[in-house]
């Protein structure tokens, strides 16, 4: 990394991607727990959580020069096709819960992993 910008801009990285967990957990509860009416928001705010990581990926390639960091960011585009089948779907609704949790979840939380690990040092000292 050269600047602090850069830094900067690798941390949001890092913490939205816990942030669209968050979220995606939230989206679960929703089914449990009919107090939590903010479902439809966090939906609309995830959308645009992915279109913001999609567009970053071009910068944070040139600031992170490294082949995890590579890797894990080719194979978003993975993620972002499993989650655009999201729309395939009503919300709230049974099939939409189910592929949430059943397909969608599990995919997102192992890319995850597996990019916070190639991350993690360039954020963490």
């Amino acid at each position: 990394m050269r600047s602090l910008n850069d830094y900067h801009l690798v941390s949001a990285y890092y913490q939205l991607l816990f942030t669209i967990d968050e979220g995606l957990c939230y989206l679960l509860d929703t089914q449990d727990d009919f107090f939590k009416t903010e479902g439809e928001r966090i939906y609309n705010d995830l959308i645009q959580a992915f279109f913001h990581l999609d567009s970053s990926h071009a910068l944070l390639l040139s600031i992170v020069e490294c082949r995890c960091v590579e890797t894990a960011i080719r194979s978003f585009d993975e993620i972002f096709q499993d989650f655009s089948m999201l729309n395939d779907y009503d919300f709230p609704s049974a099939p939409f819960q189910e592929f949430l949790k059943t397909i969608f979840l599990p995919h997102y939380k192992l890319w995850m992993e597996q990019t916070h690990d190639c991350i993690k040092p360039y954020v963490l000292h």
